[in-house]
C-alpha cells in the first residue's frame, strides 16, 4: 500500500509486480488506485475499509488515523489550557495598562477606575518567589515599600485628597490610613520596626 498526499487528501494505491514476459526476471511496479482518506481522518470511513483486506486498514490506522487523533488531541488539549491560562491574560492586561498610561497623559482618568483595577490585580493569586542568594534578583520588598511611600507623598502633593476638614480631620479616610501606616512601620510586635530589630537590622529603643 502506498500514500500520496494531494493537498488534505491522501490517495492510497495497492501496487503489484508485473513481469515483462514469462520467464523473466524482469518486470515494472503497476499502481492501482483504490482509494483517499482526508489527512486529519480520526476514523477510516466504511466505504474505503470495505475496498481494503485487514492488514490495509492497520496500516491506514497506523499511519494516518493514530497520528491524526493524536494531533486533534493535543490541539483541544493546548486549547483547554489556553482557555484557563491567567497569563496571557495578564500579559494583555499589562499592555493595555501601559497604553492607557501613556494616553492618560493627554486625558486623566477617574482615580476610581485606577483603583478598580488595582483591586482587580490583588485578587490575582501569586507565588512568592523562592529565596534567592543574588541581590536583587527578587523583588525587595522594602525598597517596594520606600516606592509606595513616595508615590503617597507625591499624590498628596498633587492633591490627590484635596484638603483636609478645618476640623475633624481625624475621623477622614486619609488619617485613618495614616495611622495604619505609623502603626505598621512602628506600632508593636508586629511592625516593620520590631522585625527589624529582631532580625538586627535596627537597635531597640533604651528604656
Amino acid at each position: 500500500m502506498h500514500f500520496k498526499r494531494r493537498g488534505n487528501r491522501i490517495s492510497l494505491y495497492r501496487s503489484r509486480w508485473v513481469p515483462k514476459g514469462p520467464d523473466v526476471p524482469h518486470g515494472y511496479t503497476h499502481q492501482t488506485f483504490v482509494g483517499s482518506i482526508e489527512a486529519d481522518a480520526t476514523s477510516l470511513p466504511t466505504g474505503l475499509s470495505l475496498l481494503l483486506t485487514p492488514s490495509e486498514c492497520a496500516m491506514v490506522e497506523r499511519r494516518i488515523i493514530v497520528p491524526a487523533t493524536l494531533a486533534k488531541e493535543a490541539v483541544r488539549q493546548q486549547a483547554m489550557q489556553h482557555q484557563v491560562d491567567p497569563l496571557w491574560r495578564l500579559t494583555e492586561a499589562l499592555r493595555l495598562v501601559e497604553e492607557a498610561a501613556a494616553h492618560s497623559q493627554a486625558a486623566a482618568v477617574s482615580a476610581v477606575r485606577t483603583e478598580r483595577v488595582l483591586a482587580a490585580l490583588k485578587k490575582v493569586r501569586t507565588v512568592e518567589p523562592g529565596p534567592s542568594t543574588h541581590q536583587g534578583t527578587a523583588s525587595d520588598p522594602l525598597q517596594e515599600a520606600v516606592k509606595a511611600i513616595k508615590a503617597a507623598a507625591e499624590a498628596v502633593q498633587r492633591g490627590r485628597y484635596g484638603r483636609a476638614p478645618a476640623s475633624g480631620f481625624r475621623k477622614t479616610p486619609v488619617f485613618r490610613r495614616w495611622t495604619d501606616i505609623l502603626a505598621a512601620v512602628d506600632g508593636g510586635d508586629n511592625s516593620l520596626l520590631r522585625a527589624l530589630q529582631t532580625a538586627g537590622f535596627a537597635s531597640r529603643r533604651k528604656a
